[in-house]
């Protein structure tokens, strides 16, 4: 397992607009990114500022990848989403866990 912290920052006036989306992204793109080894994903905002969590059974390179080699899932959506974020200011970084608290206790890195 692999996590990824991955920040963007949504275009001017677009944070309404981008939740309604986001609340349920298209079956054919969530069913691919589970595919390329998506466990989960998570969003937070931040006023125009998106903070996204991300974890793979293969790592994150491997599932851009692999969602490369099938080509546009949904054209419709990867246009919508373009209109809505400004990606030239994206950044990742792979997380090391430090500490858990859950259901089940806390436990550490």
């Amino acid at each position: 397992m692999e996590i990824v912290a991955h920040r963007t920052r949504l275009r001017p006036g677009a944070a309404e607009r981008y939740a309604q989306v986001h609340s349920r992204i298209p079956d054919a793109v969530a069913a691919a990114l589970r595919e390329c080894g998506v466990v989960s994903w998570r969003i937070w905002r931040d006023g125009d500022v998106l903070f996204h969590t991300i974890e793979t059974t293969t790592g994150f390179d491997a599932m851009l990848s692999g969602m490369r080699r099938r080509g546009p899932i949904d054209p419709d959506w990867d246009a919508l989403i373009d209109s809505l974020v400004d990606d030239s200011r994206d950044s990742s970084a792979v997380l090391d866990h430090v500490w858990t608290m859950d259901t089940a206790g806390q436990s550490g890195g």
